[in-house]
């Protein structure tokens, strides 16, 4: 555990970047609406020739851009757990329980 706090406090004295905040570069694949929130689609670079590129999801409650814009955005890193579930370890033959955690990105919009 004192590593993790030494890591934590590390992490606090650059100023450069909010804790749980995230910058999000790439091109708008597609948005949609469910219930006033609106969900863009967005597609990262790939890091290298070899590599694909990231599909992200971010939340907000405005339209981000058009499809086919590259955008830069920052957003606030958060998540939550979903139902568990328990299943046959391949290797072992134990049963056991996974809890599968979801991970949101919503936009920090700017007043």
């Amino acid at each position: 555990m004192a590593a993790a706090e030494n890591v934590v406090t590390s992490i606090k004295d650059k100023p450069a970047q909010a804790l749980m905040q995230v910058v999000v570069r790439g091109r708008i694949e597609g948005s949609s609406v469910f219930e006033g929130t609106r969900s863009t689609k967005i597609m990262t670079p790939s890091v290298d020739e070899f590599s694909r590129p990231q599909l992200l999801e971010v939340r907000s409650k405005n339209r981000i851009g058009e499809k086919g814009e590259i955008v830069t955005v920052r957003c606030l890193l958060g998540g939550y757990q979903r139902k568990a579930f328990t299943v046959k370890d391949k290797s072992s033959g134990e049963m056991k329980t996974v809890v599968p955690v979801e991970h949101t990105l919503d936009l920090i919009e700017e007043n």
